[in-house]
């Protein structure tokens, strides 16, 4: 039989080693073709077509090679080489016919289980059980927030590490680290927040929101109730400058107010968890920078080097939307909003406050110091409520249970002080780390504190001719009296987590 090619390529090590590299090169094609009909990203799906797959094509390819080197060698040295001929399978043979049948069908059924293995494979290590469970489970708390944001269907890695190799490579090498702390028992807890190598926003959030979204404006109403004994209500209406923030721009504008004004936002932090910002410049959309410096003692006498600066995105404000933990207080707002506790309830607010907020050691010693915080208050200071609703106190005790499991782990010392929203101002500095008026420019500009530059108070009013409802400007936003204070204090001065 005529051999097409020279005859060192006639060995047994070349002949594996081409088999693995084509068997390989057709499973990268039909993952490629998988991974194109896809209708989402799938982060790793890169490292298994661009890295893993190649490997094995190359260490096909070198057996290739190593056996054409070895066949030469010996052909070089005299080595009589015996004459190598192929199998003959003689077809009309019953037991040859057989055994070839079986072996193309094992062939091909291994085959498709290691292709179908394969991609299962990297399927799963792009679950929210893979992050959660497998190798990070001290991330329990992050998952169970996780589940209940509005995000609960987006899985870790389409934040955390996104398409690409690059950043597949960057998140591995970061969690051999983690790998060891977690096997030494070293990680430190709370973990650190936030995440300094998260991939920009742009390459994440805006995937599926982006400022070419226009929204002027967003009518909101909240409700709050005050931690007294009658748990009074408190209304009170937000209309929030979503787009043009009120400025004269060239441009329609965006959904966010910062994009409205500027082409890019820079600023330097004075601590690892971004709260502290002595240093902002605003770069507007006909290329002129603003800086701003804070004036109160945290500003440097220099400009902050470009690997201290950080270009403004999302995640700088909205840093917990995945993963949130919610203040005691803005958990009850809404429970007895939606009378899933009885606002009638004398003093339920404040015992369910201090019950969640409670000192515990663990999980299980929060349920039962919850139950006894509840029961106890109520058995000694309201005990005719207490027979009365028992019931009812059964069903607030498993709820508040059921919420701090969400919103708190004592072991890996989590809860929302630890790991502060910086959407809004109320509890956390949030927007008023830079405009707190205390950021000035060097031609006078300033970072205004004015509660109208973001939003306006709403009342409703009936117009009694007309019977329709008249929506009017709010001046004072506090629903106790505290004078002028608000307009010099931050709200989490007292909201915060230090009260």
């Amino acid at each position: 039989m005529e051999r097409i090619l020279p005859a060192v390529f006639y060995n047994l090590l070349t002949l594996v080693g081409s088999v693995i590299a084509v068997f390989n090169l057709g499973l990268m094609v039909f993952l490629l073709i998988v991974d194109f009909l896809a209708k989402r990203p799938r982060p790793y799906s890169d490292l298994i077509i661009l890295l893993i797959l190649p490997l094995f094509i190359l260490i096909g390819i070198a057996f290739v090679i190593l056996g054409i080197v070895r066949q030469r060698r010996r052909q070089k040295a005299g080595v009589p080489v015996e004459e190598q001929r192929l199998l003959v399978l003689d077809f009309n043979d019953e037991k040859q016919r057989k055994l070839v049948i079986l072996l193309s069908i094992g062939f091909v059924f291994l085959t498709l289980l290691y292709a179908f293995g394969m991609f299962q494979g990297y399927e799963f290590v792009e679950s929210v059980s893979f992050c959660s469970r497998v190798c990070h489970t001290v991330m329990g708390p992050e998952s169970r927030a996780h589940a209940f944001s509005y995000h609960g269907e987006v899985e870790c890695s389409a934040c955390h590490v996104g398409s690409g190799t690059k950043y597949f490579v960057l998140s591995k090498l970061k969690g051999t680290k983690e790998l060891y702390d977690l096997l030494t028992n070293t990680f430190p807890r709370p973990i650190p927040a936030p995440v300094k190598d998260l991939r920009p926003s742009k390459d994440i959030c805006q995937t599926c929101h982006g400022p070419r979204y226009v929204f002027t404006e967003n009518l909101q109403g909240r409700k709050y109730y005050l931690s007294d004994t009658k748990n009074t209500e408190w209304e009170i209406g937000l209309l929030l400058k979503m787009g043009a923030g009120r400025v004269p721009i060239d441009k329609p504008p965006m959904m966010h107010w910062h994009y409205a004004i500027a082409r890019q936002i820079e600023y330097a932090t004075a601590d690892p968890k971004r709260e502290v910002i002595p240093w902002v410049r605003a770069i507007g959309f006909d290329g002129k920078a603003r800086v701003y410096r804070a004036q109160d003692g945290n500003a440097s006498g220099k400009e902050p080097s470009p690997e201290q600066r950080r270009v403004m995105d999302c995640i700088d404000c909205h840093n917990r939307i995945g993963h949130e933990y919610y203040p005691p207080d803005r958990i009850l707002n809404v429970l007895l909003s939606l009378k899933l506790i009885d606002p009638m309830l004398p003093d339920i607010k404040r015992t369910a406050v201090q019950a969640l907020e409670g000192n515990y050691t663990s999980r299980e010693a929060a349920k039962s110091g919850i139950r006894d915080a509840i029961m106890g208050l109520y058995k000694k200071k309201y005990s005719d409520v207490a027979a009365l609703k028992k019931t009812e106190f059964e069903r607030i005790i498993v709820t508040l249970q059921d919420l701090y499991d969400r919103n708190y782990d004592p072991v890996m010392k989590v809860s929302w002080k630890n790991f502060p929203s910086q959407s809004g101002h109320m509890y956390n500095l949030g927007c008023f780390r830079c405009h707190d008026g205390k950021h000035k420019s060097d031609d006078g500009a300033i970072l205004s504190k004015d509660c109208n530059l973001c939003h306006l108070l709403i009342k409703k009013q009936m117009e009694k001719e007309n019977k329709i409802a008249v929506l009017t400007d709010e001046t004072y936003p506090h629903p106790v009296d505290i004078g002028d204070s608000y307009k010099e204090m931050n709200c989490s001065e007292c909201h915060g987590a230090g009260n």
